[in-house]
């Protein structure tokens, strides 16, 4: 079973690599990157790496929860490409 994370902050570097899956629990990818607006202090998603070259762009709000992977509220196919 995947240990949640029970707190509101977390570090970037303990997302990095995490494993990414959708709500049907197919896996989406892995996390290598952050979007993040400067100007507000505000992270707009997390990049996920699929494959060799994929990479998606995935916004707060479509994550369910994270702990030893990330958790999606959407499907695969609802997330755009980054």
């Amino acid at each position: 079973m995947t240990s949640l994370i029970r707190r509101e902050e977390i570090k970037a570097k303990e997302l990095f690599g995490k494993e990414v899956i959708d709500v049907n629990a197919k896996v989406v990818g892995k996390i290598v990157d952050m979007e993040l607006n400067i100007g507000k202090a505000t992270v707009l998603g997390i990049v996920v790496k699929s494959g060799l070259t994929k990479k998606m762009s995935i916004p707060p709000g479509d994550i369910d929860k994270i702990g030893d992977k990330v958790v999606l509220k959407v499907a695969k196919e609802k997330i755009r490409k980054a």
